[in-house]
């Protein structure tokens, strides 16, 4: 099995963290009868304190670990299996915050110390095992149907030398052709660690399609085709500019989309950019 596309997105990946935070509270307080050494409260305000503390480093945990995952990955090729082993490596991290905060706090059990923390490890695999495998479900539920959306522009009627716009096959880093869609309807491309995020128009709505490819892969693909590099992370369809405006030494692109989509531009791009553009199409401000 692998490992959702999602899971190699950042924003997606902090998300999670977001989720099992909340989730963890309300697992906590239901929790609370059947625990010895459970000390989480907003009252007193010691106790209050603590657990901010506590939450403030389990998130900065997890955060970190999320940026190591997502670098590991650019490596090397994670599967399911060592998705879980990371997993577990996390929990074995909040488990020993979890220990250290209960000490400080002064908080004993008749337990020794590697019982205790076998006990909160399982404690903190209950609470975080079952946000983790619901964002799994749906991170396979949402490729499956980009999936289907793939496929669906693939079988769809090849444009005519009549529609002036060319079908453009795009190509994971495999040589695996992944999607296919009109030049007009992709709007820009958009740098996701060790995948590239695809933003296109299909029918009338706007939709968004993870390939595992580079952006520099992704430029000399789409060489020649009006979608070129406007900055390290992105490549925008010039014929969608609706505003390229410079100010104070920056240059934004505004895109014709109906939400108004910004791409910034990088100065060593912008020449080629600048050239490339309808002229009537710029705005110089200062």
């Amino acid at each position: 099995m692998n490992v959702p596309k999602r899971f190699f997105k950042k924003k997606f990946l902090r998300k999670t963290v977001v989720f099992n935070i909340l989730f963890s509270i309300v697992f906590l307080s239901l929790y609370q009868p059947f625990s010895q050494t459970f000390w989480f409260s907003f009252r007193p305000l010691r106790l209050c304190l603590f657990t901010i503390a506590f939450y403030a480093c389990c998130v900065g945990m997890l955060l970190l670990s999320k940026e190591l995952f997502l670098r590991e990955a650019r490596t090397r090729r994670i599967d399911m299996p060592a998705l879980w082993i990371w997993l577990l490596l996390e929990f074995a991290g909040i488990a020993v915050i979890y220990l250290a905060f209960t000490a400080a706090l002064g908080y004993s059990s008749h337990s020794g110390l590697s019982e205790l923390f076998v006990r909160t490890m399982l404690c903190v695999a209950l609470i975080l095992a079952l946000p983790f495998v619901i964002t799994l479900l749906y991170a396979e539920k949402k490729d499956a149907q980009e999936e289907v959306d793939r496929l669906r522009l693939q079988i769809a009627p090849q444009a005519t030398p009549a529609d002036k716009d060319p079908m453009l096959s795009l190509y994971d880093s495999s040589g695996v052709l992944r999607l296919s869609a009109a030049r007009k309807d992709i709007f820009y491309v958009e740098a996701q660690e060790n995948y590239v995020s695809i933003h296109y128009l299909s029918g009338d709505k706007f939709e968004s399609y993870l390939l595992r490819n580079s952006t520099a892969e992704m430029e000399e693909m789409l060489r020649g085709t009006g979608i070129i590099r406007c900055h390290r992370s992105y490549l925008v369809n010039i014929d969608r500019i609706k505003i390229l405006k410079h100010s104070k030494g920056r240059a934004t692109i505004l895109l014709d989309d109906a939400d108004g989509t910004k791409i910034p531009v990088s100065r060593s791009y912008y020449k080629e950019l600048l050239e490339a553009v309808v002229p009537g199409k710029i705005i110089k401000s200062t």
